[in-house]
Parts: structure tokens; sequence; C-alpha cells
């Protein structure tokens, strides 16, 4: 059992603590720290391994026990500081089996949770009395440490129980390293430290990759991080996904020789170019799983999707354009489907109505409705194009984008 803070400061101080408590803003802090703990770039497209929105919601759940903690009064009876105990260690192995089905490995949510400790504690401190010199904050500042104790043996032990908990070792390391260098941060002695323990040249050029087993757990991914980087590159295990650098020539005939293997790698890219690039092989490996792709895959192979995703609010625009006011008028979504179809067939009008399946009259009849509605002639190539575009970015990005009304 750990030991709580002391209660000898007082009703007045106990008083103030509640009013900074009550004040602090959980959702932006939440924010604040998951964007500070991503420091590696990641894809714009959502899928399979793509951890941000869950690193934040673990952040905000330890934020929130942190403060309910702080928030629960003064010297607690055994019996009251026993409920407390079981229900933070609940609430920490709930958030960890939740990352775990997300792909995330045991050391992401130690790092979210030690995030989030720092934060209220940094958050506490910085609303303190400044004529008292903060000294009735004191007793209490040991809560976020205290709960640490609840949370790392609880995730541990939360990771352990599903016999699915990742070896760390020298993936931190890994992870810190790449996200510096993708940041184009100054080299430290720690970087150079990192590198040489490593064996990677942290002098360029480098070639950027993204790597996923498909249907590989965030032990496999572990793995395979740690045998890119016995071959001498920078790898590190993101959940569901393995990014990195290595140097030009970096043989990957013994990684490919696994079927399950999807790969996604950039020649020399230049330091100022890593970060977008990464970004980009996020996405490109996201769009080969949905496909059910396997082994090397080349930018080539989903240029529009790409050409969009790097373009979002232009995407969205196309979207709107095209598909806002049809699923406005048309709830059920039939031309929508209508015009998905053409455009998955070249706009053969044949070979469309033969896959909806409808008469061709009704095709032509749905056709006149969307030129009407949209204000696109699809007998011209350009609005054709339009039409395939926005087709292109809902089936990339999924759901409904609303119409906007002129």
């Amino acid at each position: 059992m750990h030991a709580m803070p002391r209660a000898d400061s007082g009703p007045a101080a106990v008083g103030r603590l509640r009013s900074v408590l009550h004040d602090l803003d959980s959702e932006l802090l939440a924010r604040q720290v998951a964007c500070g703990l991503n420091g590696a770039p990641v894809g714009r497209i959502s899928g399979h391994g793509c951890q941000a929105g869950v690193v934040e919601d673990i952040i905000r759940r330890s934020l929130e026990l942190v403060r309910n903690w702080l928030l629960s009064g003064q010297g607690p009876d055994v019996g009251a500081l026993s409920d407390l105990y079981e229900a933070a260690r609940e609430a920490a192995r709930e958030a960890a089996r939740e990352a775990a089905r997300h792909g995330l490995a045991a050391e992401d949510v130690i790092r979210a949770c030690c995030g989030a400790a720092r934060a209220v504690r940094g958050a506490v401190l910085e609303a303190g009395s400044p004529e008292g010199g903060g000294v009735w904050l004191l007793p209490h500042l040991e809560v976020p440490w205290a709960f640490l104790d609840v949370a790392l043996t609880t995730v541990t032990r939360a990771y352990a129980d599903q016999r699915d908990l990742p070896s760390a070792a020298g993936n931190s390391r890994a992870a810190t390293l790449f996200a510096r260098v993708c940041a184009r941060s100054a080299t430290t002695i720690e970087d150079l430290d990192r590198a040489e323990q490593m064996g990677f040249q942290l002098a360029g050029p480098h070639c950027p990759f993204v790597a996923a087993l498909q249907g590989g757990s965030a032990a496999a991914h572990a793995g395979l991080a740690a045998r890119i980087r016995s071959a001498g590159a920078l790898a590190s295990a993101e959940g569901h996904r393995v990014a990195g650098l290595t140097m030009p020539g970096f043989d990957w005939g013994p990684f490919l020789a696994d079927s399950a293997l999807i790969l996604a790698a950039e020649s020399a890219t230049g330091d100022d170019g890593l970060a977008d690039a990464v970004g980009n092989l996020h996405d490109l490996v996201t769009l080969a799983a949905r496909a059910g792709r396997r082994g090397r895959i080349r930018v080539d192979d989903f240029l529009t999707e790409l050409m969009l995703a790097n373009s979002p609010r232009l995407a969205e625009d196309i979207v709107r354009r095209v598909l806002g006011l049809l699923d406005a008028e048309d709830p059920s979504g039939t031309l929508s489907q209508t015009l998905r179809s053409l455009a998955a067939h070249g706009f053969n009008r044949t070979a469309a109505a033969t896959a909806l399946p409808a008469h061709r009259n009704t095709l032509l009849y749905r056709i006149n409705r969307i030129e009407k509605l949209t204000g696109l002639d699809l007998d011209r190539h350009a609005h054709r194009e339009l039409a395939r575009l926005a087709v292109v970015w809902r089936d990339t990005m999924g759901g409904d984008v609303p119409a906007r009304h002129e």
C-alpha cells in the first residue's frame, strides 16, 4: 500500500486546493499532454494503429482520477483508503485493457499516466499562493506520485493478465530519438548516446519507413521493431505500427519474407521533409491494410488518396460540393450510391446499371437528379473527375460531410 500525503494544512488550505482543482480544465490539459507525448509524426487517415485519440482518453481518465483523489478530503480512514486504492487500480487496469485493444504498448500507457500526474502537479503549483510560497500545497503534491505508484503497478499487471506485454527494451530510446530527428531538434549529447547504444548512424541521409504486421499484436510489433533495430536501423513500435529510419541500401528482404508484413518506405529524405514523409507513409500503410495489400507498398498505388489527404480542406470541400446536397436531399443514400457505382466503372452507364443493379431508365433518372442537385454535367470529363475525387475521399475517410448551403 502506498502512503497518502499528510493532512496538516488546515481547512483554509483545503478550501483553496478545492478551488484550484475545480478550475482545472481536464479537456485542455489532456490535449496539451497528448500533444507533447505524440512527438513522432502520424498520418492523416484514421486506421488501425492510430493512437492519438486513445492516448488522450487515458490521459483524461488519469487527470480525473488524480483530481478526484485530491478532492476526496484529508486523512481518510483505512477503509476509505483501501476503497480509493481499489478504485484507482480498477480504473488504471480498465484504461490499460482498452488501450491494448487499440494497439498501445504498456509503455505508452505508462507515459500517458506520468504525463497526467505531472500536468496536475504543475497546474496546482502554478495556481499556488505566491505570498505563501506555495507551502500550503506541499502536503498535497505527493498525491500525483502516489497515483503513479498505483497506475504503474496496475497497468503492468493489466497487460500481463492479457499475456500481451510487449518488451520495452530499447523502444523508448528509439522513439525519443526518432521524434527528435523528425522534429529537426538540435542534436544533444543524449541523442548521440542513444544512437551509439543502438548502433545507428545519426548523420544522414536517412530513409523513413512505416511497417505493420496484418493481424499482429502489439507484442508482435514490438518484436519486429527490435529485429529491425538489430539490423542497424532506428525503429520504434507504435502499438500496431513500427516507424523509423534506415540508412540507404538497408536490406528489407528478410523482413519481407513475412507474408503478413506491409511496408511503406521512402528513399533518402532530407531532415526538413522527414515529418511529412513519415505522415504519408502512415497513410499509405492504412490504405494498404484496408485494401488487403501485403508486401512493399508504393506511393503510386494510392496516389489519389494521398494527394487528397495532403489537402484535407480542399478534399472536404469537394465532398460537400458533390455529395453534401445528395445526402441532404436523399437520406436513403440511393443517389450517392449511384454516383459511387458510376465512378467505380469509369462512368460507363451499362456497367454501373448492372452493378447496382438498376434498370437503365432508372439509372438515367437518377443521373438527371444528381446533375440537377449538384450542378454537375457527368458527360464532362472535369465534372466526372470532381465526382470521382469526392467518392474516393468519402470512401477513404468514411462518415458524412455535412452539406454546405450557399
